[in-house]
């Protein structure tokens, strides 16, 4: 077995000038920035000018003539070029037998740094060489494997070969797990076509082996291009070990002047980032799964330990304690997960997902949590919320709008929420006027800002994410693709809180009707004609022909959303909302809308009972208080009728629309696609002032 220490000190005993370059490295400058919540290393060693400098054109390296002429340099990484004290130890391959050179490289990032060359002159392309890579970090456990891309920071692009430096030298080693998935770590092996445009890394922990695939969206950052008496020139070029958390800098300057901030955009310019979601999938005392063609079951068992039952057919083996648990393989299966929880197509049933699960005891259970890429994310969300059999344009419209919902809720900051108990305002506050002097206002609202152990749920609270569960259409997956990045932005640049319903009922409403009291321009009230019913008939097969395009199976149970009534007696609606409410108003003597959103919903609803009179918001309150699950929506009005045998009264709700009707309307997004609408005339007319920005 080839020992790196042996080498190593051997080429430092028998190359002086390699050995100068290595003591170097004891006196050059380091010090850590925190970005992100974790430690990157700054190390400043000028001996690194070379490689930074390196001109690389269209993944080809390029040489200045005297005349200012650009040509390609020579190959120095083969053979024939390579040093003559450089030492060179040359490894088969296993399966695929291809050679490489092991040699220590002579202009180093840390200690033991080396370069794995291939002896064959072949282009720096990781195709076919996958299973190279993953020999080389079995076959050295110490240390970190990467490849830079012909256009990713190689600076011998013309020759593959892949670099090893010691894991203990690597900040992403130590980063939490959490961390490290989210930067996308996984233990699958990936398959690359295009490395071009591309950083991987591999390493392993034990009989674990990690990876991590960066893909590209510039290969140097703006920074690196400024004239040399610009204050704002950076000679920092990012590429695999910079994406680890290690960032070598050849001149002093840069390694005083980076900050936080500078760091972040010079890595986010060369970063194709796509961010990772942790999704709350369900919770329980216990939680059951299969992977690996084996059945975990998981058993809480108080607010700091979970128990971790591993079921192998009929065995069972030892018992675990532990807060958290991880795992990494794919496709997962969760058994009896509810879906539509407390709406009245509410039920259960098993899902698989892709990504990684992890589950931890918190609040008094288990939950689990899956995290997984946005667009893969996406792709289930737009098959979850509708079906997967819709037109390419409204798919590729709610996958922006999706996107664009989902990327602001995890960068938005957790304020003014009311997802607790009822708020009790006192007279002054929003809706009291509206409703008398002295009155009790309860406002209460659900938004996204209620999870705080994963960034959204999988339901309808956010938005509906059912894995891989629902079909994933090949159009779905082109919707996906053709937007893949795009957001909607407002004027001032930021994502556009993109909301959307089943069915607005003909009109839209303001986003302040439904949670917090502020309201966006893109989010206007608009006319809605495309959902009505006389304009969904004139299409072919009208709505019966719609709705089996647009709804899942259980959404299709719910055929009169559009306009739609519900009847109570007297005695039916007091038991109700006491039971909703436990406020003690005794027997409901009026409902009485106290104030309604631009589009006729109901953002306060005063309910006079026999011994006391409240007022309640907003809509989603409004509609769990007057329904066993909820009631389609808040646009109603409410008729009132005498019975004359017992003079009790009967209420009768006639009403519009299915959910809160702010943004776009899925019903009648649906008939403009199938009138011949654009994705972008759609996002239109319902984001009207929104502008498409491709993110990454």
């Amino acid at each position: 077995m080839l020992d790196l220490n042996v080498l190593f000190e051997q080429q430092m005993a028998e190359w002086p000038e390699c050995r100068e370059h290595y003591e170097q490295l004891l006196s050059a400058g380091r010090r850590t920035l925190v970005l992100d919540g974790h430690e990157y290393l700054l190390a400043y060693n000028p001996g690194r000018s070379k490689s930074a400098k390196a001109l690389i054109v269209n993944g080809k390296p390029m040489t200045m003539s005297a005349e200012q002429n650009t040509g390609t340099r020579p190959c120095f990484l083969c053979e024939h070029a390579l040093p003559e004290q450089q030492l060179k130890v040359v490894v088969d391959t296993l399966p695929m037998h291809h050679q490489y050179m092991v040699a220590v490289n002579p202009f180093p990032i840390v200690d033991h740094h080396f370069t794995i060359i291939s002896k064959e002159h072949v282009r720096q392309d990781f195709k076919g060489r996958m299973w190279d890579m993953a020999f080389f970090a079995d076959l050295f456990p110490d240390y970190l494997i990467f490849f830079n891309g012909a256009c990713s920071g190689a600076s011998a692009p013309d020759h593959m070969h892949f670099q090893a430096v010691p894991k203990s030298s690597v900040p992403l080693i130590g980063w939490g797990e959490d961390i490290r998935t989210q930067l996308g770590v996984t233990q699958h092996v990936p398959h690359i076509e295009d490395s071009d445009h591309k950083n991987i890394v591999t390493w392993t922990e034990g009989s674990v082996a990690y990876w991590l695939v960066i893909d590209r969206k510039a290969h140097r950052p703006s920074q690196y291009f400024l004239d040399d008496d610009n204050p704002s020139k950076v000679i920092f070029s990012p590429a695999s070990l910079e994406f680890c958390g290690l960032i070598p800098l050849c001149r002093e300057e840069d390694f005083n002047k980076l900050t936080p901030d500078i760091l972040r955009d010079m890595m986010n310019q060369c970063y194709k980032l796509e961010p990772m979601l942790h999704v709350g999938v369900m919770e329980g005392k216990e939680i059951r799964f299969s992977a690996d063609e084996r059945v975990h079951a998981m058993h809480y068992v108080d607010e700091d330990c979970m128990k971790d039952v591993l079921d192998y057919s009929s065995n069972r083996v030892e018992v675990q304690e532990m807060q958290e648990y991880w795992t990494h393989t794919e496709p997962f299966t969760l058994e009896g997960v509810t879906i539509g929880k407390q709406f009245h197509w509410q039920q259960c049933e098993d899902q698989v997902f892709r990504g990684s699960l992890h589950i931890i005891a918190r609040e008094g259970q288990l939950h689990a949590i899956n995290l997984v890429p946005v667009e893969q994310y996406l792709a289930s969300v737009i098959s979850s919320e509708m079906a997967a059999t819709n037109s390419l344009e409204l798919l590729k419209a709610h996958a922006i709008i999706s996107r664009s919902w989902v990327l602001r809720q995890i960068h938005s900051t957790k304020q003014n929420s009311k997802s607790g108990s009822l708020a009790t305002l006192s007279t002054g506050d929003p809706g009291s006027e509206a409703v008398g002097a002295g009155a009790e206002v309860f406002i209460k609202y659900w938004d996204h800002t209620d999870h705080h152990l994963y960034d959204v749920c999988a339901d309808d609270h956010c938005q509906r994410y059912q894995g891989i569960t629902r079909q994933v259409s090949p159009l779905v997956e082109d919707a996906i693709r053709a937007t893949r990045g795009i957001v909607l932005t407002d004027v001032d640049g930021k994502i556009c809180d993109a909301r959307f319903s089943k069915c607005c009922g003909g009109r839209t409403e303001l986003f302040s009707t439904c949670w917090q009291d502020a309201d966006f321009d893109y989010l206007r009230a608009v006319d809605d004609p495309y959902c009505s019913p006389a304009f969904i008939e004139t299409l072919p097969g009208g709505m019966q022909a719609v709705l089996q395009q647009v709804l899942n199976n259980y959404d299709q149970q719910t055929a009169d959303f559009h306009d739609w009534q519900v009847d109570y007696t007297q005695v039916e609606l007091s038991a109700l909302v006491e039971e909703k409410l436990s406020l003690g108003l005794g027997t409901i003597q009026h409902l009485m809308p106290a104030e309604r959103g631009t589009s006729g919903r109901i953002k306060l609803l005063k309910i006079v009972g026999s011994e006391k009179t409240i007022v309640i918001g907003k809509e989603l309150l409004i509609r769990k208080a007057l329904s066993k699950s909820h009631l389609y929506s808040s646009w109603f009005d409410v008729e009132e009728k005498l019975c004359d045998e017992d003079g009790s009264i009967h209420f009768l709700l006639r009403g519009h629309g299915w959910g809160h009707g702010v943004g776009l309307c899925q019903i009648g997004a649906a008939a403009m696609a199938i009138k011949g609408f654009s994705a972008e005339e759609i996002l239109a007319h319902y984001y009207p002032g929104a502008r498409f920005t491709t993110l990454y």
